[in-house]
């Protein structure tokens, strides 16, 4: 082939790209029609950036295969039928993809590809073959104009246009993902198939980035915005009546305490608590990451809304109560809110003058754990008693595994224990530590005769694991295992029948529900504002989700799916792979739609 002819065929094969370009950008207009961004203008710019970028990357992906195919068979009558089957079939996913996001907020993944209907393939089969006929059309009046050499420079400026979008965004993304500047990133979940760059390493190591002040900037942004948009929640206004007097809540929750270590050695002040309490045996929280965990306990909603509640600093219903009906806020969190859990653009964003982080001359987060104490207990002395009060202690010497220094064991490792199981028997010495400052606070409130009226609830964010399971499994944030889902859950309510063990299943999803209906007198539905039910309902989960920080998880009885972002994963009740799996398909499309129901 001679090089003019190669030349015809790389120019031909490069404007081909340039025209599925446009044709993407004319279907993915959709995606756009439903992006409700919470900044109009800042977001815009970046959205426009990314939506021309990634089409750009997207097309490009045919193109290279395209180059390397002519590299090795310049031949036109190859190269052009295989650009017009890789074009139709890019376009017609694309044209699906579109109408899957418009109806229920979620891409086509590997997953969700294998979950549609026989209906839906038929439609598919509709657009490949409308897709090849306008692609097969466009590609040989494409061949005839570049038979040519171009006169102009305008192909080349397009197309240094459209990958400066490229670079840009995703420069963009990496500095609003590391500030934390949820107008740009919150446009993730809008592209199919975007993975933008998260490496913010390079920005901090030249100093062209303070993550600290730039995240206040970002934080300070979003409290100036509206709350309304992307978000329909609640999905009804609440209707609510609370009874007179209304108690007092204290929320207890030890970061990374799981259920089985709430035995006698490791906890025994929660333990003897337990006999005057209601037991939740079989709990799991809504993540295996603080994050997550906490955002479910707090808004009863899958973690995977996170992002979007954040970039709005949306709190939930609930709190949306506590300060409507005047409750005293006694908000007390080892670790400081603005971290890795990011509660003060979450769960207690926009409340006034909140204590952002415990600061002591005590070493480490056993010295944090024992200051958060000894505030919380000089907090309590200083409240209104005339008004009911919130309590929320957070601590966090268990997550760290960070005992006070020589604090004796409660329960030794075995001899010739191995690094993991002296890993948990130091675990069991945080635990039982973090149990006896939580025993000080009841006690404290015994008296002050304010543990018969007040609502005290005690559970953990997640769980930890050793590698109990021989999978190589360590620490949290790492499997959907039982380890690092399976949380502890004591209530104790004033005039409820106690103490009482609760075998079905329930999960953080549920405390919000209960909370509303039992202290608020609230009678909306739990669909209304959760994804939950009443703890004192006869309800149990069939399913459940949790998540973390990158994926997602659909938890059954005997079962685990992992959606991973490139594809999923089943597992067993003992957390090992199944080699021939077979799809959840009705619990998977009901979770879908549960973790995109509350937008508009």
């Amino acid at each position: 082939m001679s090089d003019g002819a190669r030349g015809r065929l790389i120019r031909w094969v490069l404007w081909f790209a340039m025209l599925n370009v446009a044709l993407m950008a004319i279907v993915g207009l959709r995606y756009l029609w439903h992006y409700s961004p919470p900044d109009p203008w800042i977001a815009w710019v970046y959205a426009i950036l990314a939506f021309a970028g990634h089409l750009t990357a997207l097309a490009c992906v045919p193109a290279l295969l395209l180059l390397a195919l002519g590299v090795l068979f310049p031949r036109p009558r190859l190269i052009l039928p295989v650009g017009v089957v890789l074009g139709s079939v890019l376009l017609s996913f694309l044209v699906l993809d579109s109408l899957l996001f418009a109806e229920n907020r979620y891409h086509l993944t590997l997953l969700t590809f294998s979950l549609l209907e026989p209906r839906t393939w038929a439609f598919l089969t509709v657009y490949l073959l409308a897709s090849l006929a306008l692609e097969g059309m466009l590609a040989l009046s494409l061949w005839t104009r570049t038979e040519r050499p171009p006169t102009t420079r305008f192909g080349r400026y397009l197309a240094a246009g459209l990958v400066g979008c490229l670079v840009a965004s995703h420069l963009v993304y990496a500095w609003a993902f590391a500030t934390d500047y949820v107008p740009v990133t919150s446009f993730t979940r809008v592209l199919p198939l975007y993975f933008p760059l998260t490496d913010t390493r390079t920005l901090v190591r030249v100093g062209l980035l303070d993550r600290y002040q730039a995240r206040q900037r970002s934080l300070v942004a979003a409290l100036g915005r509206p709350l309304d948009g992307a978000l329909n929640y609640p999905a009804a206004p609440l209707r609510c009546s609370p009874p007179s007097p209304m108690p007092s809540v204290l929320l207890v929750v030890i970061d990374a305490m799981r259920a089985d270590a709430l035995r006698p050695d490791a906890a025994p002040r929660l333990t003897a608590f337990a006999q005057h309490a209601i037991q939740f045996d079989a709990h799991y929280s809504g993540g295996n990451t603080s994050r997550p965990g906490m955002f479910s306990l707090f808004y009863g909603l899958p973690a995977t809304y996170w992002s979007t509640f954040a970039g709005r600093a949306w709190p939930p219903v609930l709190m949306d109560r506590f300060r409507q009906y005047h409750y005293q806020l006694g908000l007390f969190a080892s670790a400081p809110l603005y971290r890795a859990v990011e509660l003060d653009r979450t769960a207690l964003a926009r409340i006034p003058h909140l204590r952002k982080e415990t600061s002591t001359t005590s070493p480490g987060s056993s010295g944090r754990d024992a200051a958060l104490t000894d505030e919380w207990l000089h907090w309590i002395d200083r409240r209104d008693p005339s008004l009911p009060f919130f309590g929320f202690l957070y601590y966090d010497t268990v997550v760290a595994n960070e005992p006070p220094e020589n604090y004796p064991l409660p329960v030794p490792p075995p001899p010739g224990a191995s690094a993991q199981q002296r890993l948990h028997a130091r675990y069991l010495a945080a635990v039982h530590y973090v149990d006896a400052l939580v025993g000080r606070v009841l006690d404290d409130l015994e008296r002050r005769r304010l543990l018969d009226q007040t609502v005290v609830i005690i559970t953990s964010d997640h769980g930890m694991e050793f590698d109990e399971n021989g999978l190589g499994f360590t620490g949290h944030g790492t499997s959907y295992s039982d380890y690092q889902l399976h949380a502890p859950l004591l209530v104790r309510w004033p005039g409820r029948p106690a103490p009482e063990r609760v075998s079905r299943r329930t999960s953080h999803y549920d405390v919000v529900p209960t909370l509303l209906v039992h202290l608020f007198g609230c009678t909306n539905p739990p669909a209304d504002y959760a994804s939950g039910h009443d703890l004192f309902s006869d309800a149990q989960w069939d399913w459940l989700i949790a998540a973390s920080y990158h994926d997602f998880a659909l938890i059954e009885p005997e079962r685990v799916t992992i959606v991973l972002p490139t594809g999923y994963e089943i597992r067993d009740g003992a957390y090992r792979l199944v080699r021939h799996p077979t799809l959840p398909r009705d619990s998977l499309r009901a979770a879908l739609s549960e973790m995109s129901r509350f937008y508009r």
